[in-house]
């Protein structure tokens, strides 16, 4: 479990770097909204998202075994 919470405290990011991972999460669960939702909306969440990915792919991905 302690392995599992220093997974989500990221402590090899800096600051700005966690806001990405966390702008890009909250982004990608935005697309998950209602179908009665208006066309104009989903457009905006879509580049929202384009966004957040674009950000993120600046974050350095940690090296795994």
């Amino acid at each position: 479990m302690n392995e599992l919470i220093k997974e989500f405290k990221m402590p090899w990011l800096a600051a700005k770097q966690k806001v990405y991972v966390w702008y890009f999460i909250l982004s990608l669960t935005s697309l998950f909204v209602s179908d009665e939702t208006p066309l104009w909306l989903l457009a905006i969440i879509v580049l929202n998202f384009a966004n957040a990915a674009r950000l993120v792919r600046k974050v350095p991905m940690p090296e795994t075994d």
